[in-house]
């Protein structure tokens, strides 16, 4: 893909997107953790939470969200007057064509669409990961998720991105997350966070959400403008 074709293509797009609302990102929030509590709570007989891959907990946790949580009046506002659907591994592009397979583990779309958005690349973008000691938070959380978000790979073209960690009880988000991001000063750079948000509440089997906002160093290869910061949800489950 050459420059000239993205100009092209995409004449009149607004880069980044509209951030998302404050609103959205609760409800959604509640939605997974809705759907969280019915794997713990109410586990199928094939499904052990306590031992299952992550790739096992991501696609069970999507489709108790997807097939029980999502427009069954179980949370007010998920359902099929504001969210179009929730899809599993979707393959998109990075922020400038090189990688077009990218596959973030949820992406929640939404019904309307400001004006200006490119609707392959609109809606929620949410990475999932194990936090224990097998899977530490800077070296699995930070550097094969998180990251994602920074270099473009996932969300590249909103202002807003969510981090999921099935966390053991031992493992507390703010503690852990800053040590691992004030480790990684070169690579992912902080430039506020990670601090509780003070609309979200720790409910069962799941901390409060933390939010953290991070500098983004690429370009948009359809304006030539910098993609900026990204503010990222970060939605800790507790699993065991």
């Amino acid at each position: 893909m050459t420059l000239e074709m993205f100009e092209e293509s995409n004449e009149g797009v607004q880069l980044p997107h509209p951030p998302l609302s404050l609103r959205i990102h609760l409800v959604v929030e509640s939605a997974i953790r809705a759907a969280w509590r019915l794997m713990v709570t109410r586990g199928r007989p094939d499904f052990d939470l306590a031992t299952a891959t992550e790739d096992v907990v991501t696609h069970e946790l999507y489709e108790r969200l997807y097939d029980e949580i999502f427009d069954k009046g179980v949370v007010d506002g998920f359902n099929r007057e504001v969210f179009a659907s929730v899809r599993r591994e979707p393959k998109v592009r990075n922020f400038n064509g090189n990688s077009p397979d990218k596959m973030p583990d949820l992406l929640v779309e939404f019904i309307d669409r400001p004006a200006g958005v490119m609707n392959s690349q609109y809606g929620l973008f949410i990475e999932c990961k194990p936090v224990d000691k097998a899977h530490t938070v800077g070296a699995h959380y930070c550097d094969r998720g998180l990251i994602r978000f920074v270099n473009g790979d996932y969300a590249w073209a909103m202002q807003n991105g969510m981090m999921v960690a099935y966390a053991r009880p031992d493992y507390a988000l703010l503690e852990k997350l800053s040590v691992a991001l004030e480790d990684r000063k070169d690579t992912i750079s902080t430039s506020y966070g990670p601090v509780y948000c003070l609309s979200s509440n720790p409910a069962d089997y799941a901390e409060r959400v933390a939010v953290s906002k991070h500098e983004r160093t690429f370009s948009y290869i359809e304006t030539n403008s910098p993609a900026g910061v990204i503010v990222i949800r970060h939605l800790w489950l507790r699993r065991g």
